[in-house]
């Protein structure tokens, strides 16, 4: 798993960034403030775990260069059930 790191870019909004196979990735990902209660954790972490989640699951070019993590069951259902997992690591 490549190192992710996160800096805020807005209001619940997070450039989160990797090195994939030497190649170099951003995504702007917004955190839902529901989310983040219901999982009780940092939107830092949310948006990082989210693109760890993703990765997991596509290549890095096939993720959406800026989406909301409210997007994401609808392609990956089981995103939420997942992420408490991904939060942990």
């Amino acid at each position: 798993m490549p190192e992710l790191r996160a800096t805020p870019a807005g209001e619940r909004t997070f450039q989160v960034e990797a090195t994939v196979d030497g190649r170099r990735h951003a995504w702007r990902v917004g955190v839902p403030p529901d989310l983040v209660a219901r999982l009780a954790a940092d939107p830092e972490a949310v948006a990082k775990a989210t693109i760890a989640f993703l990765l997991d699951r596509e290549p890095p070019g096939s993720i959406m260069a800026a989406f909301e993590c409210s997007v994401v069951p609808t392609y990956f259902p089981d995103y939420e059930a997942e992420l408490p997992g991904y939060l942990r690591r």
